[in-house]
């Protein structure tokens, strides 16, 4: 009886060690997933640190996005967005972009982003309209001008960096 006493002794030592074991090996494993979560989120942040230290006019992609920024830099060339301003970009974007309310505002939201921290808006036009094709580039210069005078008489540089860029359309 004392074996028996002293096999089971053992046995649950074993059990205990082996337990022990098993734990240390799950913590190394998740030691080990964390600090892949933190390369990746390292790695990721490094990304995006690159991606805003650059131009936000060359992050746009789509065509829609372009003409979106370039119809926000011409309302935004002369000072704040106006009211006016706002309401015949939302407009334009709704009819245009066939979006509903919601998309119209997520689009300026995101063509202010993109055009706030530039103050040339040659610029702008030129770098935004490489995204448009022939065709896109003639609708959105009608687009421009309908924005540009939402607020009345346009400014003669504003108008000056429209028929520049109308100009650029003529072969």
């Amino acid at each position: 009886e004392a074996f028996a006493v002293g096999s089971r002794a053992l046995l649950v030592a074993a059990v205990g060690v082996g337990l022990w074991r098993v734990n240390s090996a799950a913590q190394a494993v998740r030691g080990l997933a964390e600090a892949a979560d933190d390369a990746h989120g390292f790695w990721r942040r490094l990304t995006w640190r690159r991606r805003l230290a650059g131009d936000r006019l060359e992050l746009v992609k789509e065509p829609k996005e372009a003409a979106a920024g370039m119809l926000a830099a011409v309302a935004q060339a002369d000072g704040a967005l106006t009211a006016r301003e706002q309401a015949a970009l939302l407009a334009e974007f709704a009819k245009t972009f066939e979006l509903n309310a919601q998309q119209a505002q997520e689009l300026l939201a995101q063509a202010r982003w993109t055009v706030g921290e530039s103050q040339d808006l040659d610029r702008c036009l030129f770098k935004l309209g490489r995204k448009l094709d022939a065709t896109q580039k003639r609708d959105v210069a009608a687009m421009m001008d309908r924005i540009a005078s939402a607020d009345g008489a346009v400014s003669a540089p504003i108008r000056a960096s429209l028929d520049k860029y109308k100009r650029s359309l003529s072969p």
